[in-house]
């Protein structure tokens, strides 16, 4: 059965019922009792509505529908999850008055409840449409332009739904309660969509009167609201959330049909650029909208326009229309709150938050129930509260992380600047406790992949606050990230984030620089060789090895010093030159030596061992790895421990020993996984699959190369070429086997 047919069948049970009702009141003459004449003034209405809405299935437009919804030309992507749940809210068989949307402004909350309208009316769902907004707002490439309506209360929104419904009675009553009650009155009987829009403008007063009125709303006549506050007690709630990336996109491309300058330039942009958009506009349909316009109407690329999208000083009339109004009714503690929130880039819980800041845990709550409120902080599973892109890039310019000059309408407003350093302290305070070189440091390592999106965020935050590689700014920031770069640099060794290694090794060396602390300078120079080192990079390796051996003659101990020398016997073993490498490390063992530092005494040895085995002094090379592997073994060490057990089973399989180097292998892998630490763990993989290949199981080598090879290619190890020949030879005979 269609739609028209069940609503044809209903109209024909309800004139029926009207009939009989109006036989039974004729009995009674004059004196007809109130409640069967109140009675009969609803079935009219009832029989009313059904006729209003069978002639909009029929496609007519009958005057007796009263319907005000705007029409909009603009594209609608996505959201159809929302309009299914707004739909299924609207139905006679949901209880609740209607449906809330809510959310941060320009998420499209308006532009939702029309849409939904308009297909409620497709199908006939009501018999009058009527849509009322507080407030007038549009955002034009020149800026946001707003104009308010005297619509400031429910008696406000009262008269303009009863004009619309033409109840002008009701419109000249001059009591406010007599005109709320004779509106609810007026709609007994019908099937309207009431739309409330904008009703962030009202103050809390009069919402809650507007709540109010609405669950006395007599079915089966339903409303939409939308505000950016949250509301909507007995009705469902939407918090309109960004658009899917998919949908995004989709929307630019269908902008871009309307403008052919726009089109142009999205087709000459790269995906990244759009991806990074996106992101930066955190789905938020306004923000791309207003991006877009920049490039439509304005003539910028779409680079450039995101740039503007990306800096709040740059672009205040966007950034103050979705913000200012409600940041400047935050109290001290909301304030203090979003600031913290805009130093974590991932989902924060309250005890972290308390960490953070000088607040206990009951303040922070009053202030997030009113900050989810207001959609300011998203409410996430898991007690976790985040912030959307646009609001952190939006309190980052009110508390001048940015470089541009703020401008009205963000002039005037401040958050709490001082909330910055303190969640910057907690994250480097963090980053120590669970990094650094201890020899057990790496049972907690989870705790730093579990944060990394924040610890990176963190040293990003901090090189900029210094000012580096330019100028110094600001010392503290500096020290800060050198603190923080010295505590991950394990971490990020172990897991495999080398090219985060890289990066925040250059930022500490430029930090060190920069305070005049020169044995600081030298450690992120040599955590950076380091790294070049692994990935065979020898000439940029051997430039980072002599800024390191220049900062620590410069202002680094004696240790700081054998390490310099130490480096550069490596690379020297690297370029082959046997002679030298040998040389260095030979003295930079004597340095541990005297310095009684075995655990460095124990590298040297094993530094020297690779130097004998690369030359086919095998015996020699045995004896250095197994003097370092004795020395860890008695320091109960692990995380160097695995290094030897490797060059020993390779030193094997050097031999032809491949049962002995099995057993090397198998106790690297074993530690190596325990430890995190990536290469080793490939390095063991790879030595197995050789032994496996000696044995003739090819089949399993293969498994265990190739497992290898994924890890030396996110890495780009040195072994990386020889790797892929291994797996390629592997391959080859597991198909003939």
């Amino acid at each position: 059965m269609d739609n028209q047919e069940a609503l044809q069948r209903t109209l024909n049970r309800a004139r029926r019922a009207l009939q009989i009702l109006e036989e039974e009141i004729a009995g009674y003459g004059i004196r007809v009792p109130v409640d069967l004449q109140i009675e009969l003034e609803e079935k009219q209405k009832e029989v009313t509505s059904l006729e209003a809405r069978l002639s909009l299935l029929q496609g007519k437009r009958p005057e007796s529908v009263p319907d005000n919804l705007p029409r909009y030309n603009d594209v609608f992507v996505g959201r159809k999850q929302e309009i299914a749940r707004c739909l299924e809210a609207l139905s006679p068989e949901e209880r609740g008055w209607g449906v809330a949307i809510d959310g941060i402004g320009g998420m499209g909350k308006t532009v939702l409840a029309l849409e939904v309208a308009h297909l409620a009316r497709e199908q006939a769902l009501f018999d009058a449409y009527l849509f009322v907004s507080a407030k007038t707002t549009w955002l034009s490439t020149e800026g946001v332009r707003q104009e308010t309506l005297a619509l400031s209360s429910l008696d406000s929104f009262c008269r303009e739904f009863a004009k619309r419904l033409g109840q002008t009675d009701i419109v000249t009553m001059t009591d406010a309660t007599e005109r709320r009650r004779a509106l609810l009155d007026a709609l007994r009987g019908r099937c309207t969509l009431l739309i409330w829009d904008n009703l962030e403008t009202l103050n809390a007063e009069e919402r809650n009167m507007i709540a109010e009125f609405l669950r006395k709303l007599p079915t089966p006549n339903k409303a939409i609201i939308t505000s950016r506050h949250r509301t909507g007690e007995s009705a469902v709630t939407i918090r309109l959330d960004r658009l899917l990336e998919a949908e995004a996109l989709e929307l630019m491309q269908a902008k871009g049909k309307s403008h052919p300058r726009l089109a142009q330039e999205l087709n000459a942009t790269k995906p990244e650029i759009l991806t990074a958009l996106y992101e930066a506009s955190g789905g938020n349909p306004l923000a791309l909208d207003w991006t877009l316009g920049q490039v439509a109407h304005k003539g910028y690329s779409i680079s450039d326009a995101l740039e503007r999208l990306r800096n709040a000083a740059k672009s205040p009339d966007l950034y103050g229309f979705l913000f200012a109004n409600a940041a400047e009714t935050l109290s001290e503690n909301d304030r203090t709150v979003l600031s913290a929130l805009a130093v974590f880039l991932t989902p924060a819980k309250t005890a972290a938050l308390a960490d953070a800041t000088d607040l206990v845990i009951t303040e922070i709550q009053v202030s997030l129930e009113r900050l989810v409120t207001l959609s300011l902080v998203n409410d996430l599973d898991g007690e976790r509260f985040g912030l959307h892109p646009l609001t952190r890039t939006y309190i980052w310019a009110v508390m001048g992380g940015t470089d541009t000059v703020v401008t009205a309408p963000l002039s005037g407003i401040r958050f709490d600047s001082a909330a910055q350093p303190k969640v910057l302290h907690y994250w480097v305070d963090f980053a120590q406790k669970y990094g650094g070189n201890d020899k057990d440091a790496y049972k907690i390592h989870d705790k730093l992949e579990a944060e990394w999106q924040n610890l990176e965020g963190v040293a990003t935050t901090l090189r900029e606050m210094a000012g580096i590689p330019d100028a110094l700014k600001e010392r503290q920031a500096a020290q800060m990230l050198i603190d923080l770069e010295t505590a991950l640099n394990n971490f990020l060794f172990f897991r495999g984030y080398w090219d985060e290694a890289v990066r925040l090794g250059e930022w500490g060396y430029q930090a060190g620089k920069a305070l005049g602390q020169w044995s600081d300078a030298g450690w992120g120079a040599y955590h950076v060789a380091w790294i070049y080192h692994n990935r065979a990079k020898t000439d940029r390796a051997t430039s980072w090895a002599a800024e390191m051996a220049e900062a620590m003659e410069r202002g680094g101990s004696r240790r700081d010093k054998a390490f310099a020398i130490r480096l550069q016997g490596i690379i020297a073993h690297q370029r082959k030159d046997w002679v030298e490498a040998e040389r260095l490390s030979q003295e930079a063992l004597a340095i541990y030596r005297k310095l009684g530092d075995e655990e460095w005494e124990a590298n040297a040895l094993n530094d020297l061992g690779t130097v004998a085995q690369s030359q086919g002094h095998y015996d020699r090379a045995e004896s250095y790895f197994k003097e370092a592997l004795a020395i860890e073994e008695k320091r109960a060490g692990k995380t160097m421990h695995i290094a030897y057990l490797g060059n020993l089973g390779n030193l094997a399989l050097n031999r032809n020993r491949p049962l002995e180097a099995r057993l090397w292998y198998e106790r690297e892998l074993a530690l190596a996984q325990e430890v995190g630490r990536q290469s080793l763990v490939a390095g063991a993989k790879a030595g197995l699959a050789r032994v496996l290949e000696e044995e003739g199981r090819y089949t399993e080598a293969l498994l265990l190369a190739q497992s290898a090879l994924e890890i030396r290619e996110r890495l780009r190890h040195k072994s990386l070429d020889w790797t892929r020949q291994l797996v390629k030879r592997l391959r080859r005979k597991a198909e003939m086997e």
